[in-house]
């Protein structure tokens, strides 16, 4: 019983001090890109759900045409890129152009596809990208359906970057 014991002692030891290198080594891509990146991110899933409830509730309040739930998402200053409209500007003159983008509508609803909250290796960026089908009926009535894709920075619980993409229907 010692012997078995004692091999059993000697197992535990060899298997306990056996390197970790070859599990925690990160693999390396070696593949050759035709296009390289400035910096390497290295996103991963971001599991922490905060930032998607803050993106999906600016993204909500748009629909709804609700500035005022829409402002405390958003912060001091935000970059927007829209459809081939851009602003650099205040938190007051994103809500202002919000406004006017909303008051276009009688109703704006959103039937969500995909999402992914993203952070990079070294926490220094945080997006959530939101794929969607946009339904809305214009101030004249007429109706309509476009693809959207989102892609929103969150800084310290805030909007401060807010890219969409718009696919337009092809022209016959």
């Amino acid at each position: 019983m010692k012997q078995l014991s004692f091999l059993l002692l000697i197992t535990l030891l060899f298997v306990g001090c056996q390197s970790k290198d070859a599990k925690t080594t990160a693999k390396v891509d070696t593949t050759n890109y035709p296009y390289t990146s400035k910096k390497a991110y290295n996103w991963e899933m971001n599991s922490d759900s905060k930032n998607m409830i803050i993106a999906m509730n600016a993204l909500k309040a748009f629909a709804s045409k609700d500035t005022a739930a829409l402002k405390p998402l958003i912060a001091d200053s935000i970059h927007l890129s829209v459809d081939g409209y851009e602003l650099n500007g205040t938190r007051a003159e994103f809500l202002k152009a919000a406004q006017q983008e909303m008051d276009k509508y009688n109703s704006i609803s959103i039937n969500m596809d995909d999402y992914e909250s993203v952070v990079s290796a070294d926490k220094t960026e945080e997006w959530v990208s939101l794929w969607y089908t946009q339904h809305s009926e214009g101030k004249d009535g007429k109706k309509g359906s476009v693809n959207m894709f989102n892609d929103i920075k969150i800084e310290k619980g805030k909007v401060t970057k807010w890219n969409e993409y718009v696919r337009h229907a092809m022209e016959k």
